[in-house]
């Protein structure tokens, strides 16, 4: 009855069989539903987090000027690394494994798995925060000019209690997640710490205070969000142990769910520090090998790369306990479906706005002041780079609730050493451009590392011919028109303004005439909150009754 559990056991779908939970092997109308209001909610969370974070770059970046962006900048990058270090990858590993643990019936198992799961990270997380405290004069001589030395100091001290306590709350958010509340991880995590950080700032700075305030405003929602997300997670588990339903009694030869947990917990704590080493290394690269300067830059214009995947972001956070479970269930062809569905509409949302980057970047950085004129080029590198990687869909996801957290692991090294090498090779003759180069390279490398092995390892097909003809028509109308829009009109307010109105309408014309390969209709009827029965997709009428998420 119990399911052998290991580091790619449940997720095996090499060698699973195909389910037949839904018609022909495609995931189910309740399945696309699900994934859709997931979605939708998340999407919500994830455009309120884009704004907010262009808010506060905007914020940053006026208030403070480049040099000093600069210093906040490469801190909140050191915090951000240091974060995702102490979290241990048990907030990836907690989604997976909550999510298994109710799909097999064993939700007795998961006081355990959170007590095993919360204790160490805590540990680790006050230890590492102290060291920081005591390390800060250090590391202000590396990390910013003479001149920003003060600064950083400050910064560096105003951050360190608040890391004490940020990888409990990602280690506990993610676990409201895997119990299936994507409503809770929304509004904690993409709507209130951002949209309190901005507000934060502004008003410190209107009561006098100065670089070190910004600094305080970006960290204190951090621990106001630890005391909601641990009350959340809480009432979630006694939810769920309180829900009727099967239970799997356990085996003898059966790994504990603690075990299960840190055996795949352990990889992916590596690969997550590594990843996050690379999103922001080469902030933290600039600023050292070039100037403060050129890291607040650098900063401002990478920011928008990240702030484009709130797509991806949104599909990620509705289908990852999913496919976990689907997985759990080997139900690969569902799975696959699922997977290639939601493709479709990330690359639907994300491709005008990285096209829009690039085409329009000189405009869109003169938001932030003209001294950012120089991050256009490495804007639009970047923003080409994210077509391609958009295009493969949450492949990382999968990898990762397939159990194949050993493989991530392996492809986030290949990536590390492939951006140190071309940023430390790129950077000196090139400063921001050679930077810009080497991350979007990286991003590269590791998606076809992770799309390879979902295809050809695990045996998921990655939907591409789903998306070709959507691609093709954001190039149309976001790419081409824009060049002819930009090279007429110029790089200018009323330009972009048109060009986002012609692009958009035609473009939406589009979706609508392909409105049922993109499965709009699921889609709408999530966003409008329809429940009751929907039939599967692509299949006869089959009557199913849409999964609440709570």
């Amino acid at each position: 009855m119990g399911e052998r559990a290991g580091t790619g056991s449940a997720g095996s779908a090499e060698t699973a069989t195909p389910g037949t939970g839904g018609a022909g092997g495609r995931a189910s109308g309740a399945d696309l539903s699900e994934a859709a209001r997931g979605g939708a909610i998340g999407l919500v969370g994830s455009v309120v987090s884009a704004a907010a974070g262009f808010a506060l770059t905007v914020v940053v970046a006026r208030l403070l000027g480049p040099a000093q962006a600069g210093v906040f900048f490469v801190v909140v990058a050191l915090f951000m690394i240091l974060s995702e270090a102490t979290e241990l990858g048990a907030d990836t590993a907690l989604v997976r494994t909550a999510a298994r643990l109710r799909a097999l019936g064993r939700v007795g198992d998961l006081r355990r798995v959170l007590v095993f799961a919360l204790v160490p990270v805590t540990a680790v997380s006050v230890a590492v925060a102290a060291a920081l405290h005591l390390a800060a004069p250090w590391l202000a001589r590396w990390l910013a000019d003479p001149s920003q030395y003060a600064d950083a100091v400050l910064m560096l001290h105003i951050a360190a209690p608040f890391l004490a306590v940020s990888a409990v709350r990602s280690v506990a958010l993610a676990g409201t997640r895997g119990l299936g509340s994507v409503t809770t991880f929304t509004v904690i995590n993409n709507i209130f710490m951002p949209g309190a950080r901005p507000l934060l700032a502004l008003a410190f700075v209107a009561l006098g205070y100065g670089a070190g305030a910004v600094m305080f405003a970006w960290s204190l929602p951090v621990g106001l969000a630890l005391v909601v997300a641990l009350a959340a997670l809480w009432r979630l588990v006694r939810r769920a142990e309180a829900a009727p339903g099967p239970l799997t009694p356990y085996e003898p030869d059966e790994p504990s769910a603690v075990r299960e947990f840190w055996v795949f917990s352990g990889p992916r704590g590596v690969a997550a520090v590594i990843e996050i080493l690379i999103v922001w290394l080469g902030v933290l690269l600039v600023g050292a090998m070039v100037s403060s300067h050129d890291a607040g830059v650098y900063a401002t214009a990478s920011r928008f790369i990240t702030t484009g995947t709130l797509v991806v972001a949104a599909a990620r956070i509705a289908v990852a306990p999913q496919i976990a479970a689907m997985l759990a269930r080997r139900e690969l062809r569902e799975a696959e479906h699922l997977h290639a569905v939601t493709t479709g509409w990330i690359v639907a949302g994300s491709w005008p706005l990285y096209l829009a980057l690039a085409v329009y970047g000189p405009f869109v950085l003169t938001l932030f002041g003209e001294d950012f004129h120089d991050g256009a080029l490495p804007l639009a590198l970047l923003a080409l780079a994210m077509l391609l990687v958009m295009a493969a869909g949450n492949v990382q996801t999968v990898l990762l609730m397939g159990g194949k957290s050993s493989w991530s692991l392996f492809n986030k090294v290949v990536a590390l050493v492939a951006t140190v090498v071309l940023t430390l090779v790129l950077v000196p003759p090139l400063g921001i451009v050679g930077a810009s180069v080497a991350w979007g390279l990286t991003m590269l490398l590791d998606t076809v590392l992770a799309a390879a092995q979902v295809r050809f390892r695990i045996g998921l097909g990655l939907g591409l011919r789903t998306v070709a003809g959507t691609a093709a028509w954001a190039v149309v109308w976001f790419g081409l028109v824009g060049i002819a829009m930009r090279w007429t009109l110029g790089a200018t307010a009323p330009s972009f303004a048109a060009y986002l109105l012609v692009a958009g309408a035609g473009y939406g014309y589009v979706l609508w005439r392909r409105r049922a390969r993109l499965h709009a209709d699921v889609l709408l009827g999530a966003v409008r909150g329809r429940r009751g029965r929907t039939a599967p997709v692509g299949t006869a009428a089959e009557e199913t009754t849409e999964k609440s998420t709570t």
